[in-house]
């Protein structure tokens, strides 16, 4: 049955209105975190501007990216420690922060104690659990090659890509529930998204370091490509079938967009399904990272039942 187009018209409103104003508190989120950001930047420069340890690991680690917290560090010791260059620490060691560096000594890699301010030169904004490692950046993946399919494969691969994702804090939750549930790498974008760090890193659990991710430079071509190859496209988006809808047990790629925005409507086009989760409460959306948990939990369990 055909909705009436005023009730379309309300429905396209009310879409429109909880999108603009879940807009405004992301942009004033974002404002606000980078203030603070800039503050303790200062802070901390200010402090170190005479510390001459700090300015030696600078100029020895460059070309090295930054890891922090315990769960991060053990995740990728115990997956590529080859990795992993040196590891700061600050204070006695005791429970898990004592079995990283167990483990790393093991592995034969640099520990140092030192002062807590040279690991906050590095971390500013971090809760880094006066823990933090240099290593190697992760290499980026091919999209070509994560959309190669294994005919042979009982399970067909699962993907996500992200539009407009540019909340490390939302990135990085949504790798670390990737990882978890059988994900098997992920797509960004070179502009208007957010990129690995420390601080995707350590919001991830380590997840960042293991999942393999790939960037390219348009999104809707890159979906096609991944269409032309034998996936699915299932977005997330208001107004989209319920997920028992969907045929899961297809190769599919789960595209997840900005929080507030959603999805661009190129992105929208180039999907093959739109699904939406359904909501019982007065709430009208979900954080990112939540939504395509629940999404990547319920493409697996309508697999099994299948």
């Amino acid at each position: 049955m055909s909705i009436p187009f005023s009730q379309k018209n309300t429905r396209n409103f009310r879409q429109d209105h909880t999108r603009q104003d879940h807009a405004r508190q992301d942009q004033f989120r974002k404002d606000q975190f980078q203030h603070e950001k800039q503050v303790k930047q200062q802070q901390v420069q200010q402090t170190l501007a005479s510390d001459p340890l700090s300015l030696e690991h600078d100029q020895m680690y460059a070309n090295s990216t930054v890891l922090c917290g315990v769960q991060s560090l053990m995740a990728l010791l115990n997956t590529a420690h080859q990795r992993v260059i040196k590891i700061l620490y600050h204070g006695a060691l005791q429970g898990n922060r004592a079995l990283v560096i167990e483990k790393a000594q093991s592995l034969n890699i640099a520990c140092e104690n030192v002062r807590l301010k040279q690991i906050e030169h590095f971390l500013p904004d971090l809760q880094h659990q006066g823990l933090m490692a240099f290593i190697e950046p992760a290499e980026l993946v091919d999209w070509e090659d994560l959309c190669q399919i294994d005919p042979l494969d009982a399970h067909p691969k699962l993907l996500v890509a992200l539009d407009q994702v540019t909340d490390p804090r939302n990135f990085g939750a949504i790798l670390r529930s990737a990882e978890a549930l059988g994900i098997k790498g992920a797509l960004i974008t070179r502009n208007r998204c957010a990129k690995p760090g420390p601080v995707v890193a350590r919001t991830s659990a380590g997840a960042s370091e293991i999942i393999p991710i790939a960037m390219e430079t348009n999104l809707a071509t890159s979906l096609e490509y991944a269409k032309s190859k034998g996936f699915q496209v299932v977005g997330a988006d208001m107004g989209g079938k319920n997920l028992s809808q969907i045929q899961w047990q297809k190769p599919t790629v789960i595209v997840i967009g900005a929080e507030g925005y959603g999805m661009r409507e190129k992105t929208i086009e180039t999907c093959d399904e739109i699904v939406s989760i359904p909501h019982y409460g007065i709430t009208e959306s979900l954080n990112a990272s939540v939504a395509a948990s629940i999404l990547f939990y319920e493409a697996n369990r309508w697999r099994s039942l299948t």
